[in-house]
């Protein structure tokens, strides 16, 4: 992140957002009609990485290289009344040595730095609830991110 000066009370901010895209390859929604929850629902999203690997987008100026960060988003129900799960990647544009480093990190421990993992998990999980949400409305579970009305 960059912060500059603009004025002598304003601050520009400046964030370098290397996540260009995001990419569903398997939406699984399914409801459980054998259980009849008796309380309330649990509601636990869990994401994680499944995989790194250098891949070949389109750009204005060609084909250009980039980073397919594999994921799984999974919305887990307690009781089991239903379950959701989201497969995809995450296309990642850097440089070339930030590439190379990050996929080298993650050969040699399955992990990726942690700037980076922020970034790719904020853009993940802000996409992934917005399927969840729509999933679960289809099917008929609670939302994954459960709204609050208040009565007057």
């Amino acid at each position: 992140m960059n912060i500059f000066k603009n004025s002598v009370l304003h601050y520009v901010v400046v964030m370098h957002m290397p996540v260009i895209g995001i990419k569903m390859n398997r939406i699984e929604a399914e409801r459980n009609d054998e259980v009849a929850p008796t309380g309330p629902v649990r509601i636990a999203p869990s994401q994680k990485i499944t995989d790194v690997k250098e891949t070949q987008i389109n750009s204005p100026n060609g084909k250009t290289k980039a980073l397919e960060i594999g994921f799984e988003f999974n919305t887990i129900y307690n009781p089991e009344v239903g379950g959701i799960k989201l497969t995809g990647a995450i296309i990642f544009q850097d440089n070339a040595k930030k590439r190379k480093e990050i996929l080298k990190t993650w050969k040699d421990s399955n992990r990726i730095e942690k700037s980076i993992e922020r970034e790719v998990i904020a853009s993940l999980t802000s996409r992934a609830f917005l399927v969840s949400i729509n999933c679960a409305r289809e099917i008929g579970v609670p939302s994954p991110m459960p709204f609050k009305f208040k009565e007057e």
